[in-house]
């Protein structure tokens, strides 16, 4: 890019020189926009073509409870953890999140000792199972409960 230097006359004719660039560049002109024609909606012309089934016309799943058992049966801890969740009223996002309030953490501890009670899975396994936790966190998980249930 080229650039050329202008010779100013006067200090007047400069300042006019920068206030039109400067208006040039931080306050372009309104451009008017056109407004659009209205759409003329035209009759509709009845159609006499055979319609589908829903079944055809929507894609539904008429397996989905097969899909449920599937993976119900793929992996019954996480559906074990997703039930109690339910029951407890607290979503299943929130109990393998990252919240340490109490309110979550108790109960996040007792289905732990819970699912290594019921499945024997190992202390890591319970872990990745908890939002990928520590397996230390499961074993702290699992005696603080055992304690809890040989004081009472």
């Amino acid at each position: 890019m080229n650039f050329v230097a202008r010779e100013f006359t006067s200090a007047a004719e400069m300042r006019a020189h920068a206030a039109a660039v400067h208006a040039r560049c931080f306050n372009p002109p309104v451009r008017l926009v056109p407004k659009p024609e209205p759409i003329v909606e035209e009759p509709a012309i009845p159609v006499f073509a055979r319609q589908l089934p829903t079944w055809e016309a929507v894609a539904i799943s008429f397996d989905a409870h097969v899909v449920e058992w599937r993976n119900r049966m793929a992996n019954p801890p996480k559906a074990y953890l997703k039930d109690r969740c339910r029951e407890l009223g607290i979503p299943y996002t929130v109990m393998i999140g990252a919240d340490r309030r109490r309110k979550i953490s108790d109960p996040r501890q007792v289905l732990m000792w819970e699912i290594h009670d019921k499945f024997g899975m190992s202390f890591p396994a319970i872990g990745r199972l908890f939002g990928g936790r520590d397996h230390t966190t499961a074993l702290y998980s699992v005696r603080k409960v055992e304690a809890m249930r040989g004081a009472a």
